[in-house]
């Protein structure tokens, strides 16, 4: 199969549906946010932290460092080298506009943005399954501490387990992927054919990304980056006069991610701050003041990073395209 023949970037219209659906999460978001207001007083509570949010925003924003030199090592690795450091980090922050969708997957609009730069949509779609893939178990190895603040743990793990092996074995095992393309081509619908294909393709180009010594420096990298979101998380609750013991303070926000992205609601909305509260109230944590914590933190990391990919779009959809 010719690399990325059946593959064409978002039209416009495409895009703007995108946006459009954006949008309409974000509206139920507030609207859902000046409901709970009413009786919670979260707004008021928010505001009173401004200090504290900056710094959280601050974290967060450092994080992308650590993710995105993540990515331009994976590029190279599959032989494209970036210009520069600098050439696709606009093009990677602008995957972080439609962030909030299921399973993140409204960042794969970085193929539109890579393929300026010479990078072909199949080298951005398996960067982006394998970045997917270490920070499910990044992050599950983190959400360990507060296993106990969460019955189904071993049955979300168990998910991510079997997620991951089964991405590494279609990786590796020719067979299974000739058997999955069979499964595909008796698929009903034409454009549902055509996207399975997209992904297994992506996913059948990993197996160079599999070495171990990648893998480790990869899963560093990841960790770094969540560990200074989980550190923002800690010191946000620490403002609102929550204690937590250190494993929680490390695993509370990963563990809520990890429900949310196993939800598969757009972004986790509403079920990654479900967790949160769920597991601070565990903890001997006021409703009120974990319900804070919660939107807080998911303003200073959802939608603090679809704003930046929102501004990173809209630089590059500026500039002429060669």
């Amino acid at each position: 199969m010719a690399e990325d023949a059946s593959f064409t970037p978002p039209a416009p219209q495409r895009r703007g549906r995108a946006l459009g659906w954006l949008a309409g999460v974000a509206v139920v978001y507030l609207v859902a946010l000046w409901y709970l207001d009413r009786d919670k007083n979260v707004l008021s509570r928010l505001g009173e932290l401004g200090g504290p949010l900056l710094l959280c925003a601050g974290a967060v924003l450092a994080s992308y460092g650590f993710r995105y030199q993540r990515w331009h090592m994976l590029v190279r690795a599959q032989g494209h080298p970036l210009a520069s450091w600098w050439s696709g980090l606009g093009a990677y922050l602008a995957g972080f506009a439609f962030t909030a969708s299921p399973g993140k997957a409204g960042e794969l609009l970085r193929i539109r943005y890579f393929s300026r730069l010479g990078v072909p949509p199949r080298t951005t779609l398996t960067t982006f399954v394998y970045e997917r893939a270490l920070d499910l178990l990044v992050i599950t190895l983190m959400a360990t501490g507060a296993a106990r603040l969460v019955p189904l743990f071993g049955v979300l793990t168990g998910l991510v387990l079997a997620v991951v092996a089964g991405i590494c074995l279609l990786a590796c095992w020719p067979a299974l992927q000739q058997l999955a393309r069979v499964v595909i081509a008796r698929l009903p619908v034409q454009r549902l054919r055509q996207l399975c294909g997209f992904l297994l393709d992506g996913v059948c180009a990993l197996q160079p990304l599999l070495r171990p010594r990648l893998a480790l420096t990869s899963a560093i990298h990841g960790a770094a980056a969540w560990l200074l979101t989980s550190a923002a998380f800690a010191w946000l609750c620490h403002s609102l006069g929550i204690d937590l013991a250190w494993q929680h303070a490390v695993a509370i926000y990963p563990l809520a991610m990890l429900v949310g992205a196993l939800s598969f609601v757009p972004g986790g909305v509403g079920t990654t701050e479900a967790a949160i509260v769920v597991m601070l109230a565990s903890v001997g944590a006021g409703v009120d003041v974990a319900l804070t914590a919660a939107i807080g933190i998911r303003l200073a990391s959802l939608w603090l990073a679809v704003l930046v990919g929102m501004l990173a779009m809209a630089v590059l959809e500026a500039r002429p395209s060669h």
